[in-house]
């Protein structure tokens, strides 16, 4: 298990199964909801552990993975060990039924057993299989409600198990803002959680709502709409991400720059890559190398590293040469890459 980053999206992929496009830019944007002030994995020979934000050692190195706490627990691996640990790297619980499981939301975390094919439910803090492993892949619980598909189909329950919506669409993603993106055939549309349609399956393309909008393609061309289904941002030629603090990433003349809510530019399209803004810095790639700018556009943090993400709780994760490290928001390592 060569680290954590690569062992992190294939469980995502694994549990994502269920989302459409929206499902890589929205988890960049947002990433995972975590615990304040958050811990931090680090790598050190070849073991895992947890940093604090200053760069200080508070859950020693000593497991083969370890994924980002969610709502107080982390999923770690130990030889064949395998549970959640709390802040203070005391067993939570200890995995029995299932071979891997998720970041908990509302209180329960997605699992996936070891069967072939794998079959998906839900677990509570203290372990216990809460909704039974019978899903064909599962979602996240977001305002109450998690994507269930069945029989190739996909519908909500609640935290009871108890369908809500029943398995009806050919995809779906979680509920966000009171509306959840669902595609019947190859259309795009919105559903509220009373299962009832609320902006018609008509979008070659869409994401989930953001700040109030949602990017949404007819033609290859996309716009922002509001929950109305009235358009804000007229067409864009190119792609318009999900806006995060207040901006929303674009494609233009195959550069990324940034857009307001009026679609106004804000950043003229100049970087390769660009993700969205997160406490007040936006990810960007230039000739091959990640950085971070601010709302201006002006680089803070040059282009220098092999990969990164964006900024949680003050620091960000970045690779060099193959190893991970932290970062504060003026570009010094909190932590030095190591593996």
């Amino acid at each position: 298990m060569p680290n954590v980053r690569g062992w992190k999206r294939t469980a995502a992929l694994t549990f994502c199964l269920v989302a459409l496009a929206v499902c890589a830019p929205r988890a960049r944007a947002q990433e995972r909801k975590r615990d304040a002030p958050p811990l931090y994995p680090v790598q050190q020979n070849g073991k895992w552990g947890y940093i604090d934000r200053g760069g200080r050692v508070v859950v020693e190195p000593q497991y083969d993975a370890a994924w980002d706490f969610s709502e107080g627990l982390a999923y770690v691996k130990k030889g064949a060990v395998r549970g959640h640990i709390d802040r203070a790297g005391r067993t939570v619980n200890t995995l029995q039924q299932v071979d891997v499981a998720g970041y908990y939301t509302e209180g329960l975390a997605p699992v996936q057993t070891s069967t072939q094919p794998p079959r998906f439910g839900f677990i509570d803090r203290a372990g216990k299989i809460v909704i039974n492993t019978e899903y064909e892949a599962v979602r996240n619980f977001e305002e109450g409600l998690a994507v269930v598909k069945q029989g190739g189909k996909y519908g909500f329950v609640d935290k009871k198990g108890r369908v809500r919506i029943r398995p009806q669409f050919d995809k779906a993603s979680s509920f966000s803002e009171g509306l959840a993106l669902v595609v019947v055939g190859n259309l795009h549309g919105y559903i509220d959680r009373a299962g009832r349609t609320v902006i018609a399956p008509r979008y070659n393309n869409a994401y989930n709502f953001s700040e109030g909008l949602a990017n949404v393609a007819t033609g290859g061309r996309y716009s922002c709409i509001d929950k109305r289904g009235e358009t804000v941002v007229p067409a864009q030629v190119g792609y318009v991400g999900p806006f995060a603090e207040g901006l929303a990433p674009v494609i233009a003349n195959n550069k990324f720059g940034f857009i307001d809510k009026t679609g106004r530019q804000q950043i003229a399209p100049q970087f390769d890559w660009a993700s969205g803004f997160s406490e007040g810095l936006a990810l960007v790639k230039q000739s091959g190398k990640y950085g971070f700018v601010d709302k201006t556009g002006q680089p803070v943090i040059r282009p220098q590293f092999d990969n990164a993400q964006g900024f949680n709780g003050g620091l960000a994760r970045v690779w060099a040469g193959g190893r991970q490290g932290y970062i504060d928001r003026t570009g010094n390592y909190v932590w030095k890459p190591t593996k």
